[in-house]
């Protein structure tokens, strides 16, 4: 039995049925929906475990996205708040399919009246994982042509697609036999954080660098170091948290304020009250620390973190990450950093060299601190963490974009 989940159930209409406006909206508040977010792969379970303290209800796993249940307040809440996940989607539909006719019939048989509006516009975005005889734009096709009938079938209005700037967003995967199918309530990712004005050429991205955080057990107690902080993207996540701001304060582009069942003055309630819960007023109310050792970067870092209003809370230095002497006079209880991966030139002996030395000073200098490290040249640095003695705890691969790396755990 396909596992289709429809919010409302499809009604028995015809095309003089009345548009649902403000009972819709009454009602979609006060239902349970099921949602989807996407996240980097290989760090669902933290992203299981921020939404689960976000929500307080189960999430369950899957490849590259979470599944759990809440109400549309939800949405906003999320969107605004969670550090860890790309996108959020309200599951229209999940279920098992052998050919492009099944995905129409499923697509089709969905009500799609208390999702868009007959003025809105609307796309879809298909993604493909398998061995299949069709591509993601056929899948696209389909769905899309499933959508209009459904609409024409119910209001005798046909919808308008607009590819380049929809109002609404429908989002299709299909793997291998699997078809899932969401809306987007978020629009671009939301690892794309509006403080980075500036962008260094090996920057990591935010919802990682938030992620590596909650894996080192980061919080506000603890003295933290990112001791190659380049644009300082891991300092600012920290003081974000720290200071209680949600990562989606400078957005205004949610793709949410499009749906028929989301309410902006609702949305400008919770978002009032999200807001009401950042710590103001202090400077440097927090050990975190930041460490470069090229003035061009520090310099990029320090205008992102103004951007993001915690500059007066992270304590910037210049210095050489191998070099003692430079280190601030701290006892660091967490070192978070992404250092070069050496991919470019002489990535065997000259990374490798980097990382022993930098794991020789990290030894010298700190005594049983925490060190979670990223790299793409894992192999280099369980060889540099060997021939130091540095214990590495744990290792979990994820996808940083193309590139698979590593997220070590070690105990300097």
């Amino acid at each position: 039995m396909p596992n289709i989940f429809l919010y409302p159930a499809k009604p028995q209409c015809t095309q003089n049925s009345k548009r649902l406006k403000e009972p819709l909206r009454f009602f979609m508040s006060m239902e349970r929906l099921r949602f989807f977010a996407t996240t980097v792969i290989g760090l669902e379970d933290v992203a299981a475990k921020e939404v689960e303290n976000l929500l307080g209800g189960k999430v369950e796993q899957d490849v590259g996205r979470i599944i759990f249940e809440g109400q549309v307040p939800d949405i906003y809440l999320l969107n605004l708040k969670a550090r860890t996940i790309n996108k959020v989607f309200i599951q229209l539909c999940q279920s098992r399919f052998a050919n492009l006719e099944d995905v129409y019939k499923l697509a089709k048989n969905l009500d799609y009246q208390w999702i868009i509006g007959p003025e809105q516009s609307f796309a879809v975005r298909s993604q493909r994982l398998g061995i299949h005889n069709f591509t993601s734009m056929d899948v696209s096709r389909v769905v899309g042509q499933a959508i209009i009938d459904s609409y024409m079938n119910a209001t005798g209005t046909r919808l308008k697609v607009n590819l380049d700037a929809p109002d609404i967003e429908v989002y299709c995967l299909v793997r291998d036999d699997e078809f899932l199918m969401g809306v987007n309530t978020t629009g671009s990712s939301l690892h794309k954080r509006h403080y980075r004005v500036y962008n260094h050429p090996a920057a990591l991205k935010p919802t990682i660098a938030s992620a590596m955080l909650r894996i080192g057990e980061y919080s506000p107690e603890k003295f933290m170091l990112d001791p190659m902080c380049g644009g300082a993207t891991i300092p600012i996540e920290a003081a974000l948290e720290a200071k209680c701001i949600p990562p989606g304060k400078w957005r205004n582009d949610f793709a949410f304020l499009n749906l028929k069942i989301c309410s902006l003055e609702e949305f400008e309630r919770v978002r009032a009250e999200i807001l009401a819960e950042e710590i103001r007023g202090l400077e440097s109310p927090f050990a975190i620390y930041a460490m470069e050792k090229f003035a061009k970067h520090l310099h990029g870092g320090i205008e992102n973190a103004k951007k993001a209003g915690v500059y007066e809370t992270i304590n910037f230095k210049i210095g050489d990450a191998t070099r003692v002497e430079d280190y601030p006079d701290v006892d660091f209880d967490l070192v978070v950093v992404n250092p070069p991966y050496g991919l470019r030139a002489n990535p065997k002996e000259g990374v490798r060299r980097l990382y022993e030395n930098f794991l020789k000073t990290l030894k010298a200098k700190f005594a049983d601190a925490t060190l979670v490290l990223i790299t793409a040249a894992s192999k280099r640095f369980k060889e540099a963490a060997e021939n130091i003695g540095v214990g590495v705890v744990d290792e979990r691969r994820i996808w940083h974009g193309e590139l698979l790396t590593s997220i070590f755990i070690c105990k300097v």
